[in-house]
């Protein structure tokens, strides 16, 4: 029975069709970044107090803001009070800049609070007032987002491996653009979370079901090369929001309804995108397999396969059909029944989580570590692409398994180390690093875990790996609050939690120039077929 690859690079293993249709798997992958790290904007924070009459605006210090906002002082600054305000009584015939004397009881800001505006014109905060009692709502709008991945991984991993790469990519897509853009012109905070909990659903599936497709469409040698340039692509685009959000004076609709518009130019691609060739010949379907390899040859300009190619598979098949009325069909549980498949899960979840937590605890809290968010958050996204670099060429040196290994603990030793100093510049160097490291994480574990999983399970596998991507997000924004208590605290945690699951990859097998496994058997192997794709390349 031949191997798909050997059939794969009759017809071209990364010729034209294949370069188009990664590239295509890589520009909406580069702009699912607006979905994934859009609430550092849409729901950026900024300096508040309480107003005390229509039309103000923030100052930093003034006679108005002394007699009615409460103060302590710190070292040689004062610290004014954001949730609080003197019960005092500004009659509107006088300037606002006279106060009347006061008592030194407070009460709640009831007339809503005045922002600085020095980053930001307009975010969902200052919109809906998410500060001080609301300021859950705000962590809300940002760990919505990743639920959303939970949720649409899980059922989207499935429906890829059930009803093919390609349909959940047309599905997918289409929703993509049309939530993304609808939310942009969201009446109320609640339909805001709604909407950011769908974008969560949508583009994720969709990036990962593609980046799926594109290591079943190209030759072995080429899916790390693909995988690396589809998150490089994702960088790219991460720096390009920065960009968006600084020319648009932070104002979250604007920024919101870019992002969505953009989706709109992928839509033809729905009419280009080929099926999974690989997925086809799992379910059996062979003729079409045929056509799609067909298709490939001819952009490829190789010579088309013959339409028997699949005669000995089409043969056992119908024997099997003989003794079996039903095909099989397999679920994200057949990954934990076996206990190799199991270990590979395992494993790959839990790095695939911590990617998820200590990447968007640093992403969507750069306002932490330096004064200018948008500089900052662009800095944060250029530095990835090294990374992503770095990963790419490692990968094909001394292979995913040690890549994988060398990066997470590195990474997870500069979190820890950035905690030391009391120099910023040295802090900001150890977390930029961590960024570099964490950056190349995803781009190996990526590729790692669809070359480990079985392809009637891949995109399941996948699935599951992303919804622990998702936990690990969806807690992430709440890991800066622990701050308060000690602040190195959330950075040794993202430390520990870069390190630890490192330590872990040491129990996969390597799968540096191996076949993808296409069956259950064969992913339960400890080690995968190697010897005979080395000896032909």
């Amino acid at each position: 029975m031949t191997h798909f690859e050997d059939i794969l690079e009759s017809v071209g293993s990364f010729g034209r069709y294949q370069k188009l249709q990664c590239f295509f798997v890589m520009m909406y992958c580069g702009l699912t970044s607006f979905q994934h790290l859009g609430n550092t904007f849409y729901s950026a924070s900024a300096d508040h107090y309480c107003k005390v009459y229509d039309n103000q605006s923030f100052e930093h210090t003034s006679l108005v803001k002394n007699c009615t906002i409460p103060y302590t002082t710190k070292g040689n600054g004062i610290v004014w009070d954001s949730c609080e305000r003197y019960d005092v009584n500004l009659t509107q015939e006088l300037s606002p800049s006279v106060c009347l004397p006061r008592s030194n009881e407070t009460l709640g800001c009831d007339q809503g609070w005045v922002y600085d505006k020095t980053w930001y014109e307009n975010t969902v905060v200052f919109e809906y007032n998410l500060v001080c009692e609301n300021d859950w709502m705000k962590q809300l709008s940002k760990s919505i987002v990743p639920v959303g991945n939970i949720v649409g991984n899980l059922i989207f991993g499935q429906m890829s491996d059930t009803y093919g790469r390609r349909t959940v990519s047309i599905i997918t897509l289409l929703l993509s653009a049309t939530v993304t853009i609808i939310t942009a012109f969201s009446p109320s905070y609640a339909a805001f979370v709604v909407g950011q909990f769908f974008q969560g659903v949508f583009p994720f599936a969709l990036c990962v079901c593609g980046q799926v497709l594109m290591t079943e469409i190209v030759g072995a040698k080429y899916r790390a090369r693909c995988i690396a340039f589809a998150h490089i692509n994702f960088s790219l685009f991460y720096v390009l929001l920065g960009v968006i959000a600084w020319l648009c004076d932070g104002r979250w609709r604007l920024i919101h309804l870019i992002g969505g518009l953009a989706w709109t130019f992928f839509l033809p691609v729905i009419f280009f995108i080929s099926e999974s060739p690989m997925w086809l010949i799992q379910k059996q379907r062979y003729d079409e397999c045929v056509k799609v390899l067909k298709r490939f040859a001819h952009y490829n300009r190789t010579p088309p396969p013959s339409d028997d190619i699949f005669e000995e598979e089409n043969i056992s098949a119908t024997k099997l059909e003989d003794k079996e009325s039903k095909e099989q069909k397999y679920t994200m549980l057949d990954l934990l029944k076996s206990p190799m498949l199991r270990t590979k899960t395992l494993v790959v979840s839990f790095n695939w989580f911590s990617y998820g937590f200590v990447y968007y605890g640093i992403s969507l809290n750069v306002d932490q570590f330096a004064d200018n968010p948008y500089t900052t958050f662009i800095l944060t996204g250029f530095v990835e692409i090294p990374g992503r670099l770095l990963a790419w060429f490692l990968m094909g040196v001394i292979g995913r398994r040690w890549s994988l290994f060398g990066v997470q603990v590195i990474g997870g030793v500069a979190l820890i180390l950035s905690v030391i100093p009391q120099n910023p510049a040295v802090s900001i160097t150890m977390v930029m690093l961590a960024k570099f490291c964490v950056g190349a994480v995803f781009t190996v574990v990526f590729v790692y875990g669809a070359e480990l999983f079985p392809t009637v399970v891949r995109s399941a596998g996948t699935g599951i790996s992303a919804t622990c991507f998702g936990i690990g997000s969806m807690l992430s924004p709440y890991v800066i609050l622990l701050g308060d208590y000690w602040r190195p605290l959330p950075l040794v945690i993202m430390g520990c939690m870069s390190l630890v699951p490192g330590l872990t990859v040491l129990l996969l097998p390597e799968t540096l120039n191996t076949y993808l496994p296409g069956t259950i058997e064969k992913g339960e192997g400890e080690a995968l077929v190697k010897r005979e794709y080395n000896q032909r390349d």
